[in-house]
Order: C-alpha cells, then structure tokens, then sequence
C-alpha cells in the first residue's frame, strides 16, 4: 500500500505542476482541457498540448514531459488518415515535438521528488510554453514548416506536406528516397502515391 499511495502522490504533484504551469496560460490562448491535454482548434486544425507521466516514475522521483503537436486536416487528408471524430489524440497529430528539447535542445523532462519546489518547476514549465511552446505550435500550422520538420522521414505524412508546400517534383523525390530507405515498405508507399494521383 506505501508503494501505492508514494506513486499516486507523485502523480498528484505532477498534477498540480501541470495546472499552475499551464491551465491559466493555455486556457487564455484558447485551448480547451481533457485531463492532461489541452486542445485548440484553428479552422480544420488543432494544435494539442499534452504533459505525460514517465512510466518509470517510482516511490522517490517522477518524470514528467510536455509534448506538443499539430494536426494539419489539409495533410491529414492527402496522407490518408482518417480524420478523428472529436479531436485528435496527441499521438495522432501531424507533427510533434517536446517543449524540454524546444527550450533545452535535448529531451529534457521536468523531475519531481518529495521535497521539490512545485511552484518553481511550474515557473520554469510555464516560461518555456511562453518562450517556445507557443510559438512553435502556431509556426507549425504552416504547411512549409510541417513539411521542413517532416523532411527525410520516411512517411506518409513527410510525402505529403512535401507534396503541398513544394510541389509534385520534390514529393517523387522524398518518395523515391522513402522507398529507397525503407524498401520493405514499397507496396505502402506504392498503393499510397497511385491512389492519391502522385504517380500514374
């Protein structure tokens, strides 16, 4: 039962870390909250905030990570994805990032212990979203950026955002090179490229 209560008290300070960092800050810019992620829509898009837990958090220390993502419906659409029926989950959207490597420039995750200063973690979560999360969140609607964040993975959405910021050229390119990188997957991007029109 103590190993029980320490793991749920952890994730109540995490709790309460994430709801003075962000709840204010995000609900003033428009997202709406769904327990540990916030949503907002713009237009067809959504830009997602989500704080997760690491699943090694343990009786004397946690983790804690503040992703962020944008789902662009536009290269959704031409990807092939279905389109969510509420909002998209965080692992659904087009592209994503994490505010630690944003502010940092590594994976950085925010560490809670019995005697942390949760004001002062919330403080530093809270300047970072500012400085650099929300930012990059409203960056991310344009599809040139998507497809520049995008550019040499090889997957459907890569191809895609290729493909609408740049032109048919440029996405036979990143298609071929995908194919080329990942030839186990060539019926994929083969059946992908003839039904969506990219090649005859």
């Amino acid at each position: 039962m103590l190993k029980e209560f320490k793991l749920s008290e952890v994730a109540t300070q995490i709790d309460e870390i994430v709801g003075l960092a962000l709840a204010g800050l995000l609900k003033k810019n428009g997202f709406r909250k769904s327990g540990r992620t916030w949503h907002k829509s713009v237009s067809d898009d959504w830009q997602i905030v989500n704080a997760q837990a690491s699943a090694a958090n343990s009786r004397e220390q946690g983790k804690f990570v503040v992703n962020l993502g944008v789902y662009c419906a536009q290269v959704a659409d031409l990807a092939g994805q279905k389109r969510p029926e509420r909002f998209p989950k965080e692992f659904e959207t087009t592209v994503r990032e994490r505010l630690g490597s944003l502010a940092y420039k590594y994976d950085h995750w925010w560490t809670v212990e019995p005697n942390s200063n949760l004001n002062e973690i919330a403080s530093d979560v809270e300047a970072k979203m500012q400085a650099s999360g929300l930012q990059w969140l409203d960056a991310h609607l344009d599809v040139a950026r998507i497809a520049t964040h995008l550019q040499g993975s090889p997957n459907l959405h890569a191809l895609s955002a290729a493909w609408l910021a740049w032109g048919k050229r440029e996405a036979v390119r990143q298609y071929e090179a995908a194919i080329a990188a990942r030839p186990a997957a060539k019926n994929h991007y083969v059946a992908w490229a003839v039904k969506s029109g990219l090649v005859g």
